[in-house]
């Protein structure tokens, strides 16, 4: 073909064309094509000095697995407890509190039964109804000062048990046997002391009588073998009598007081007038310039055989 002609460019293009797509393989001179970057990615990257493959995931995993009973081999007692049930330790810091609690609600009988409360209350409830003012002064204001008086009676006593029973059940140095004895045998000389003391002795054989133990035991000799169940009565009743007994000599000059006040009345022709309006200021100021409380604690606090505090 004529190099000349004009179709000449176009007929060597189609033979290159045709040629180049006959040969696939390239030639040797020619470069690989670097792979991409999403290439390098998927391809794992195998340490250089390395001749065992890393472990896969799945493999870890079941060396975990295989660890985790050997750390389990000594289980916790606690953690075998059963789920939803109390521990011991709870359980007996439960049991516990709810006896501090149930002792806390016997307080008041045990201080009406075993300290000298009733006698100072019933001398005290007595000298205001003597002074004729029912409501002066108040209930409230007189069991006050009445269990002011019975810790200063019983204070040496609350010492005794607090340091021979208390304290050392606290710090575990006795059994609560042990404590119990320690506390009850003070208490229960006391109370024998103050029956013996009003002389009321007898109570405690006709209580006794009236007991179970009176038929299958020998009837004690002495104050000190009566058990705690019949010393404790014949201590109130004792209390009772002696509260009275006081009562009647401190209402004596109160009484003298208003007989005088209804004399005098009678005499002067004033009948209409009521001997108790005329009688309150008079025994009232009668009974404030002789110091009238102070006489009346220290009455009481020698009754006891308690020092006294004038």
């Amino acid at each position: 073909m004529n190099r000349s002609h004009p179709a000449y460019p176009l007929y060597v293009l189609l033979f290159v064309g045709l040629f180049s797509s006959t040969n696939p393989t390239a030639s040797a001179g020619e470069k690989p094509t670097p792979p991409t970057r999403m290439a390098r990615a998927a391809v794992p990257i195998a340490p250089r000095n390395s001749t065992q493959p890393p472990a896969t995931e799945p493999q870890a995993t079941d060396d975990r697995s295989e660890e985790k009973p050997q750390a389990s081999a000594t289980p916790d007692p606690a953690a075998t407890s059963t789920p939803g049930m109390p521990s011991t330790d709870s359980l007996m810091r439960s049991v516990g509190s709810f006896a501090l609690f149930s002792l806390l609600s016997l307080l008041p009988a045990a201080v009406l039964t075993f300290t000298a409360f009733v006698r100072i209350s019933v001398v005290l409830m007595l000298v205001r109804q003597a002074l004729g003012s029912m409501q002066v002064p108040g209930t409230q204001a007189l069991s006050a000062l009445a269990l002011l008086l019975t810790m200063l009676v019983m204070a040496p006593l609350g010492q005794r048990v607090y340091t021979r029973a208390l304290m050392p059940l606290w710090q575990k140095q006795v059994t609560p046997q042990v404590a119990w004895v320690e506390t009850s045998e003070p208490i229960k000389a006391f109370m024998i002391e103050q029956i013996c003391r009003t002389g009321h002795q007898n109570y405690l054989w006709s209580l006794y009588a009236h007991t179970a133990e009176s038929n299958s035991q020998p009837e004690p000799k002495t104050c000190e073998e009566f058990p705690l169940q019949v010393i404790a009565p014949a201590f109130l009743i004792s209390e009772l009598t002696t509260a009275l007994y006081l009562g009647f000599a401190v209402f004596l000059p109160f009484l003298v007081v208003d007989l005088v006040v209804s004399a005098v009345l009678s005499a002067m022709g004033l009948f209409l007038m009521p001997p108790t309006l005329v009688a309150l200021p008079i025994k009232l100021a009668l009974f404030v310039l002789a110091d009238g409380w102070m006489l009346i604690a220290d009455m009481l606090l020698r009754s006891f055989g308690t020092q006294s505090i004038t």
